[in-house]
């Protein structure tokens, strides 16, 4: 008699670390959830998260969409901010405490002393699958650079189909944008890569559409700041004055080997890189978008980041993300 035998895989490594981590302040369910949003926060970050503080609203909007009245724009905060593993968490984590009183001097040489958390940006007019959420925005002092950092930490471990609405490829559609015949050929022409996290290059398409607009369109920029009404009034001011120097790169988590006593990167972490790395190579775009529009290394992983930031982060926040985030591996990738 034949018998069906199920074969539960093992647990990542990289996953338990992440669920045991001794600075958790509640222990997550078995699915990875915490208590508590405020469970994964360093400790000196959490009042600016409690419901009456700075960035909370940046989370948990609750506001209308102007490209629909009837829509809720996007909430974070229940359930996904929950999870050990939220990217936007992560970036929160990383970054919350930038501010005029403590600004970071970033390798580009500009010094940037306020940060924005889960932008919403348009990317094309009047449709229903834009705004795009940016999970970083810095803004420099004098608000004529921006650089805007899309995080990610373990969504790349599943497949990912990328996926564009026929919206994309209608020059009608696009604001006044001089990249929008490159843009519409490549969404024309992709092709899903077997076996991939696909959906992580629709993203990055879809940034680059949007961070190219706000430097090329007034009106796009406007409704940028109407989406995001915590920006405050003289700093969008001076973002619809300014000719902006925006950049764009991805912001990767790069997580450990799934065997345990290994300091390699995952597989699964290697086959992302690799297929970003196969983006910037095959896309056909117009060499300006990646010279004037996306940073150097367009995709950092964290612990880049960490190198850069420890210096200068509160006492204390280096150590505290080391054991939130037991995977900050050295690596340099993307260059």
């Amino acid at each position: 008699m034949k018998r069906n035998i199920h074969i539960t895989p093992k647990e990542p490594a990289w996953r338990g670390a992440l669920m045991n981590s001794p600075v958790l302040t509640a222990k997550p369910d078995e699915k990875g959830y915490l208590p508590s949003y405020l469970d994964g926060i360093y400790p000196g970050g959490r009042e600016a998260m409690m419901p009456d503080g700075k960035f909370y609203r940046m989370f948990n909007v609750g506001e209308k969409s102007v490209f629909n009245p009837t829509e809720i724009a996007g909430n974070e905060i229940p359930p996904k901010a929950y999870a050990v593993d939220s990217s936007a968490i992560l970036a929160y984590n990383f970054f919350h405490w930038v501010s005029p009183e403590h600004p970071l001097h970033f390798s580009d040489g500009k010094t940037y002393d306020k940060v924005y958390f889960m932008v919403r940006m348009p990317v094309l007019k009047s449709n229903p699958d834009s705004p795009e959420q940016m999970e970083v925005v810095l803004v420099n002092d004098d608000c004529h650079s921006v650089l805007c950092f899309k995080s990610t930490m373990t969504e790349y471990t599943d497949f990912g189909t990328a996926k564009f609405a026929e919206a994309y490829t209608k020059h009608e559609n696009y604001y006044n944008n001089h990249f929008e015949d490159d843009f519409i050929e490549y969404i024309k022409n992709y092709r899903n890569v077997e076996h991939a996290y696909n959906k992580g290059v629709a993203q990055m398409v879809k940034h680059l559409i949007a961070v190219t607009n706000l430097q090329q369109s007034n009106y796009a920029m406007t409704e940028m700041l109407t989406l995001n009404e915590f920006i405050e009034p003289e700093v969008a001011q001076q973002l619809q004055k300014a000719v902006l120097n925006i950049k764009y790169s991805n912001l990767l988590y790069i997580l450990g080997s799934d065997l345990e006593a290994s300091t390699a990167p995952s597989i699964k972490t290697m086959s992302y890189i690799n297929l970003l790395a196969h983006f910037r190579s095959t896309a056909s775009f117009d060499e300006m978008i990646w010279q004037y529009f996306v940073l150097p290394n367009y995709a950092y992983n964290y612990n880049d980041m960490l190198a850069i930031m420890r210096s200068q982060m509160p006492d204390g926040l280096a150590e505290y993300l080391e054991a939130r985030y037991p995977d900050l591996f050295s690596s340099q990738i993307g260059r």
